[in-house]
């Protein structure tokens, strides 16, 4: 008995710690397991006590503990979007991020963060992540989340970060488990998640303490940094034009790069900035100071008060921020090139750039597959075709013993324009390897330049591993030489107007912002738009705002509303069919407003799974819609062969019972049938002269969430007329933010772009007519350019012009030449008399 007493506490305790840990568990299951749902599984890895302490420079981070911990916070400092993928490929690569920090923050104990999730093919043991900050590694780590997002984090040296910018770099190595194929190298990616990568800080420190410090702004896990516009009542078309105008200001001097605008009746959200627009000089007797600022406290972002919302009140703070962005950027040397990069490198014509100016240092590569890239920037005005050839010149060279099929391809732009072929079996040395690029594979703006060496060896079939033998040399004086461009703005063109070359179409007028419904989702659009395309042009672009008046033709104008508020005269002006476009967004113009309660953008703890695997933009995500239709819907149009076979079978039969005709019948008939076959060839020939110019119908695919077209309703270039349109006004908002992420923004081209911002897919088609607009003082040279351009797009054109040339050259020489000359000698010539009729 007394042992039986003494044994039944126990176990009552027992079982209440048992309960109690159930309880526990049950409570908090998501800390401690991995989930598939709204966000991503995580992981997370954190370097030992042991190794932590340590004062060296680079921490590597561990293996995942048996128990994981808790969720981490997000970071406090998330990456600005970049122009190019999160996503590492292939067997080596890297990503760069210029972060700007203030003085207090580079004194901070920060730790980096980053989460991804890698492919399953890639190999553990031997696939690493490096972490660099201002060209020093801080910490490396195996690659190993196949399935879930597994989250590391590296310690920075304190004396490492300077106030202003810094350079933060991860870059890849990765093998593949089983295959070591040259198609293999294909299968290799880790992607990074923006969400959970940036800088941590245990104290917090302010992002920004003054308006000075705009840089650091922190932007949203997407990368964007989100301006809000907090309204007390409704402004005007003229407050909102300076609105705009301040926002443009205020995203130069930050020098962010992507900026989403929402005009909001409150606070939301510690990310991004405020602008409070007081109407009656701010609460509390707030100072008449144009504005004030105040710094991001808890979940409140930084605060812009304005003193008031009359336009001449907006305009004092705009002159105040245009001051903020004539200063020069400071940081250490790897983060002001790094925020040189970012912007791509210029290039004005004549000049040759060597590939250490675009952050290429020397390289040997063992692997199988070598890639490295880099972005140029090319004028607005420059008009890509023909008439000459870049020239890539590249030092290195390959090993002995590569297989057939081994070569170098340089893409431009995502497509292929020249490849050399690596052929000598002994290995080569070269230092001046020139490799031809044709203009008209470039555009105006951004032009991103990959350039792969396919080293494919016989070793790789038995897939030994663990060689270390360089296949690949690749020097940074290689060069890239850039040959006088041809100036002038084509017209239409996307990518010029809305790469900055707007405002150069038509100088010394103010360009129109059309907005023809405008609501809160609408006008939000149409701002994220205009501030995008000041970043492009590295200026504020002055836009008057408007509501009506879209065919005026007096001024370029950009014209931003769903289609069920435009005139279908405004589409048809661009070469778009209102019809077809009905048709298509039948259905889905009654999205739910993103202003609504519940509907607003929501910014997850992790991208989805799905999302990472395929390497869709984090900005790119659309509100709830319709059913969409199963495929495009296209004008329909009567069967004219049809028609016609039906006609030639009516008249074979009337042949037949007819009787025969006779011969003055039959003459008629064949000369009546060589009338109707001269006609039907000039016909066919007008037709197909007319096809020339004529530019093709464009089917619009199904899945588009967003148009964006370009045209010229007359002879005035003056007149040229940009229209961005989405079936419903939040799905134009949602999707004029998916379309300004750089590594998008930067692609758009030709006359019409459809996007799909479920998944940031973008069509482009191109003009086949265009006209030019001079930029610049006219000369000679760039005129030859000029017309030498126009003729090498226009081939059919320049053929007819030559075929013309070539018989007006004959017919008038034969003209010329009839009364010249003297008479062939076998020929009598005729008897001459005088007036006695003697013959002479």
């Amino acid at each position: 008995m007394p042992v039986t007493s003494q044994r039944r506490p126990r176990s009552h305790a027992a079982s209440a710690l048992t309960l109690a840990g159930l309880l526990l568990a049950v409570s908090h299951p998501a800390l401690a397991q991995s989930f598939i749902g709204r966000g991503a599984p995580r992981v997370l890895a954190v370097p030992d006590a042991e190794r932590a302490g340590r004062p060296s420079a680079a921490v590597r981070a561990e293996a995942e503990p048996a128990s994981p911990p808790a969720a981490p916070p997000l970071p406090q400092r998330p990456f600005p979007a970049l122009s190019s993928s999160l996503r590492l490929s292939g067997e080596e690569s890297g990503l760069q991020w210029p972060v700007y920090l203030t003085e207090a923050q580079s004194r901070e104990h920060l730790r980096l963060r980053i989460g991804y999730l890698a492919a399953i093919s890639v190999v553990p043991d031997a696939s690493f992540l490096t972490a660099k900050v201002n060209g020093v590694a801080v910490g490396r780590s195996e690659i190993k989340a196949p399935g879930a997002i597994r989250i590391i984090e590296f310690d920075i040296p304190g004396d490492l970060l300077k106030p202003g910018y810094n350079a933060l770099e991860v870059a890849g190595v990765q093998r593949h488990r089983v295959d070591c194929s040259l198609d293999a190298t294909y299968e290799l990616w880790t992607q990074i998640d923006p969400a959970w990568t940036g800088l941590v800080s245990v104290s917090g420190a302010a992002m920004a303490n003054s308006l000075r410090d705009l840089p650091a702004i922190a932007p949203d896990a997407r990368g964007i940094v989100p301006i809000r516009i907090v309204l007390r009542n409704r402004p005007g078309f003229a407050t909102f034009e300076r609105l705009i105008g301040l926002v443009q200001r205020l995203a130069l001097a930050g020098r962010f790069s992507q900026v989403s605008v929402e005009f909001a009746g409150e606070t939301q959200g510690s990310a991004g900035l405020e602008i409070h627009v007081a109407d009656d000089g701010g609460p509390g007797g707030l100072s008449r100071q144009p504005l004030t600022f105040e710094p991001p406290q808890g979940d409140r972002a930084a605060r812009i008060t304005l003193a008031g919302d009359t336009p001449a009140e907006i305009e004092a703070a705009s002159s105040i921020v245009s001051g903020l962005a004539t200063r020069e950027p400071m940081g250490s040397p790897q983060g002001l090139k790094a925020l040189a990069l970012a912007r791509g490198v210029p290039a004005q014509g004549r000049e040759t750039l060597p590939f250490s100016a675009f952050g290429i240092e020397n390289r040997e590569f063992s692997g199988r597959l070598f890639r490295t890239g880099f972005d140029l920037t090319l004028p607005t005005d420059f008009v890509p075709a023909d008439y000459d050839k870049v020239a890539l010149t590249l030092a290195g060279g390959y090993a002995a013993g590569l297989e057939l099929g081994a070569q170098i391809i340089v893409d431009v732009n995502g497509r292929n324009v020249a490849s050399v072929p690596l052929a000598n079996a002994g290995g080569e040395l070269f230092r001046d390897e020139t490799i031809a690029l044709p203009l008209s594979r470039w555009r105006p703006g951004r032009n991103k330049v990959e350039v792969k060496a396919l080293l494919p060896a016989p070793s790789d079939r038995a897939c030994e591993g663990g060689s270390t033998k360089s296949r690949f040399l690749l020097l940074n004086r290689s060069t890239l030489a850039v040959p006088q461009l041809a100036r002038a703005i084509r017209l239409p063109d996307l990518a010029a107007t809305l790469g900055g070359g707007l405002p150069k179409v038509a100088p010394g007028q103010r360009p129109r912002l059309v907005v023809p419904a405008p609501d809160r989702e609408s006008m939000a659009a149409a701002a994220t738009l205009a501030v995008q395309m000041a970043l492009s042009a590295e200026k504020p672009i002055d836009f008057e705002l408007t509501n009506d008046r879209a065919l005026e033709g007096r001024t370029p104008t950009v014209v931003v509303g769903p289609a069920r508020a435009l005139d279908p005269a405004i589409l048809r002006t661009t070469g778009l069919d209102p019809d077809q476009i009905r048709q298509i967004w039948q259905g889905r113009a009654a999205t739910t407003h993103l202003s609504e309660p519940g509907r607003r953008f929501a910014v997850m703890d992790g991208a989805s799974l799905d999302r990472l695997r395929n390497d869709r933009p984090p900005a790119c995500a659309l509100p709830a819609a319709g059913p969409r239709p199963a495929g495009a819907v296209g004008r329909s149009r009567p069967d004219s062969t049809t028609d016609r076979r039906e006609r030639d079978v009516i008249a074979e039969w009337n042949g037949a019972t007819a009787s025969q005709d006779r011969l003055s019948d039959q003459v008629a008939t064949m000369s009546a049938r060589l009338g109707a076959a001269a006609r039907e060839s000039w016909a066919a020939t007008k037709a197909w002269a007319e096809d020339q110019v004529r530019e093709p119908e464009i089917e619009i695919g199904s899945q588009a969430s967003l148009i964006v077209s370009q045209g010229l309703p007359g002879r005035d270039p003056n007149g040229l007329l940009t229209v961005f349109t989405a079936p419903s006004a939040a799905t134009l908002q949602a999707s004029a933010i998916c379309l300004t992420t750089p590594s998008i923004w930067n692609r758009i081209e030709g006359r019409v772009a459809t996007l799909d911002a479920n998944d940031g897919a973008l069509t482009n088609h191109a003009a086949k007519q265009a006209r030019f607009v001079e930029s610049g003082p006219a000369s000679l040279e760039n005129l030859r350019l000029v017309v030498a351009g126009w003729f090498s797009t226009n081939p059919s054109m320049f053929t007819l012009i030559m075929f013309a040339a070539a018989i007006s050259l004959g017919l008038s020489t034969s003209a010329m030449l009839r009364g010249l000359g003297r008479a062939n000698p076998g020929t009598a010539a005729p008897a001459r008399s005088d007036d006695e009729g003697v013959p002479r």
